[in-house]
């Protein structure tokens, strides 16, 4: 392919539209993981020792209210700080932000 040839469809490729398509994640976070371990990640948040944070009480922080949570389904979502892997919704980490 000429160098020319190339550029032209590297050009027409820029023009489709990026299209952002959920993807549901296949298998839920494990417990020992070591990102789950760094995080402090519990599968039901009522067992963990939550901080106010951000003006929302500890008592009102879960993975469903939270802006990495993505695609949930089932009581279960994805979760950004975790490679989307399932978390559930009534879960909690050390990395929850409230969403926007």
């Amino acid at each position: 392919m000429k160098r020319r040839e190339l550029l032209k469809s590297a050009a027409a490729l820029s023009l489709i539209p990026l299209v952002n398509v959920p993807v549901r994640a296949a298998e839920k976070m494990p417990l020992d993981d070591p990102a789950a371990v760094a995080l402090k990640y519990v599968e039901d948040a009522t067992t963990a020792d939550r901080a106010d944070k951000m003006n929302v009480a500890g008592s009102d922080q879960f993975c469903d209210n939270c802006r990495f949570y993505v695609n949930p389904a089932d009581g279960w979502g994805g979760c950004m700080l975790f490679q989307n892997r399932l978390v559930p919704a009534k879960g909690w980490c050390a990395g929850w932000v409230p969403t926007a």
